[in-house]
């Protein structure tokens, strides 16, 4: 139909095509998360729109009389009323990168975003033993986009770590950086991220009875690993506005606030729970862990994940 030189299957091709282009050809200039209109049907008001769940972007219309969700492979059919096969086809032939996913470490790429720079590197011994403290997988780090690095850059100055210091970057989208330097004593976070910058998004589900909101990367993916559905802040003195905030809010009965068991952490739990609830009433409240560790990820690295669990009421 299109003359591609090569069949791909549905795997090959959501591995090899950036599902962001093909839903902007779809959809036009988009944000992740904001609500849109559907292009589908006589939509009056924004009340739909795009969002990443375990690795693949879908649009999300509760209004519509069928297909609720759609991957890419979807929102093409629905345009031009393609079969499943001739929607493949047309993807394939859109735009195929050669390129895998994830960085090719042996060029030395970096990444750029607003006044940071970095280049990857792999995981090495002192990444693995400090994250494997939190039944973190390297595999888990790179589904994530978190990587270890070999140099990152902060406006004109370049900055080499020693490996022992297992710096790392965390990447968002619309190119937020975070540099994290997690065994030093200052300057532990270089970052171009803000408020709205709401971290973990892409697993969640479509619609769910409880979310979980924490106040780190480490936090989120140590109760992910438990099968919580979570976001995280870039710290908790930091509130997304409402607006960023309550697609997700909506998506869930119950939203439960789990951020440090200290003094700092208690008061910004008890600030969020408030701040949610002003706008949804009784849908929010705080959690405080009864333990000596401050938080999940410290738990799980003491070796009482049991105790976290039981305090969750996790079977």
């Amino acid at each position: 139909m299109y003359g591609y030189h090569e069949v791909l299957s549905k795997d090959e091709i959501f591995q090899k095509v950036n599902q962001e282009e093909i839903f902007t050809h779809v959809f036009g200039k988009f944000q992740v998360g904001e609500y849109i209109q559907s292009p589908f049907r006589n939509d009056d008001s924004p009340g739909c729109w795009i969002n990443w769940f375990n690795g693949k972007l879908y649009f999300t219309d509760f209004a519509a009389s069928i297909r609720v969700n759609l991957d890419m492979i979807g929102v093409i059919q629905l345009k031009y009323n393609f079969s499943f096969n001739q929607a493949l086809e047309f993807i394939a032939n859109y735009k195929c990168i050669e390129e895998p996913e994830y960085p090719k470490y042996d060029n030395s790429p970096s990444y750029k975003s607003t006044l940071i720079d970095f280049c990857p590197k792999p995981f090495d011994d002192y990444h693995k033993t400090y994250w494997s403290q939190y039944e973190i997988s390297s595999s888990q780090l790179i589904q994530d986009n978190i990587f270890a690095l070999k140099w990152y850059r902060i406006k004109e100055s370049f900055f080499y770590p020693f490996p022992s210091e297992t710096t790392y970057s965390i990447s968002y989208p619309m190119n937020k950086v975070k540099i994290c330097r997690p065994k030093v004593k200052s300057n532990k976070w270089f970052t171009n991220t803000n408020k709205n910058t709401i971290g973990g998004t892409k697993t969640l589900p479509f619609l769910g009875d409880d979310l979980y909101i924490s106040k780190s990367y480490k936090d989120w993916r140590v109760l992910t690993n438990l099968g919580l559905s979570v976001i995280y802040f870039q710290n908790e003195g930091m509130f997304p506005d409402m607006e960023n905030l309550d697609i997700y809010i909506q998506m869930f009965k119950n939203v439960f606030v789990l951020f440090d068991n200290d003094e700092t952490g208690i008061k910004a739990s008890k600030n969020l729970t408030e701040y949610i609830n002003s706008d949804y009433p009784s849908k929010s409240q705080s959690l405080i862990l009864p333990t000596l560790q401050k938080d999940p990820a410290d738990i799980v690295k003491a070796g009482n994940k049991q105790q976290l669990i039981n305090f969750l009421n996790l079977k």
